[in-house]
């Protein structure tokens, strides 16, 4: 009988110890995410949705991101973004080879100042990196979750090659894109750097970019709320 219930002693120990040494579970950030312009800080004005499908396995986050609205930068803009560090203050902007105004309607003609037909209204007129943050991002990436680099493309005219790395850590995920040519004509490689965050109620997600780039520069913070699969049109949380 002794020796049963040593045994059984034993099993348990070996449990106990299984159990405190498995990892724990990491955060899935899978969802429809669309950006909160009132917790948003200085979105571009012009900008009248912005969303990120997310769907993430053991393996791979995969991230759809769609952009709604008519992104403009005034010639001469600086090109330090909202709370980031200076960029690229070279002239010529406007419909230089490259420019990541040249895919969007209107792009590099100037606006009036609050213009653009939706948005935050923006004092100063959007920077060059307040429009890089958001129109270099691509389309579609996929990000291996195993440190791995996969590729993809910017969301520049010319969609330059990148790659794409994730690292994971409990309920934080560090994302970066590296471009593998240099598309400013000897303005550097495009490099977006990310840190990811989930809420504790699983309905925000709290995204530091930072964006390096012939196009502007700067470091951003953008909020997104959680959207029900079948939500459709601009997001509550954006202007009326």
């Amino acid at each position: 009988m002794k020796r049963i219930l040593l045994v059984l002693l034993a099993l348990a120990f070996s449990s106990t110890l299984v159990s405190a040494k498995k990892p724990s579970k990491a955060t899935d950030f899978s969802g429809n995410w669309v950006l909160n312009f009132e917790q948003t800080k200085n979105p571009p004005a012009g900008l009248q949705d912005y969303r990120m499908v997310v769907s993430q396995d053991e393996r791979q986050l995969k991230v759809t991101t769609t952009l709604d609205g008519n992104l403009q930068v005034t010639p001469n803009t600086p090109s330090s973004g909202a709370g980031g560090s200076g960029g690229s203050s070279r002239g010529g902007y406007p419909g230089r080879r490259g420019g990541i105004g040249m895919g969007v309607p209107g792009a590099g003609m100037g606006m009036p100042r609050g213009g653009g037909g939706g948005g935050t209204p923006h004092s100063e007129g959007p920077t060059r990196g307040d429009v890089a943050a958001y129109q270099l991002y691509p389309k579609s990436a996929v990000y291996n979750l195993d440190g791995s680099e996969s590729s993809t493309q910017f969301g520049d005219s010319d969609q330059t090659n990148a790659t794409s790395k994730a690292v994971q850590q409990k309920n934080e995920l560090k994302l970066s894109l590296v471009g593998k040519e240099d598309p400013g004509e000897g303005g550097g490689k495009i490099r977006i750097k990310e840190q990811w965050q989930l809420s504790d109620d699983g309905k925000t997600l709290n995204v530091d970019r930072t964006v390096k780039s012939p196009d502007g520069s700067g470091t951003f913070h953008l909020v997104f709320s959680r959207k029900e699969a079948d939500s459709s049109g601009p997001a509550s949380a954006g202007p009326q």
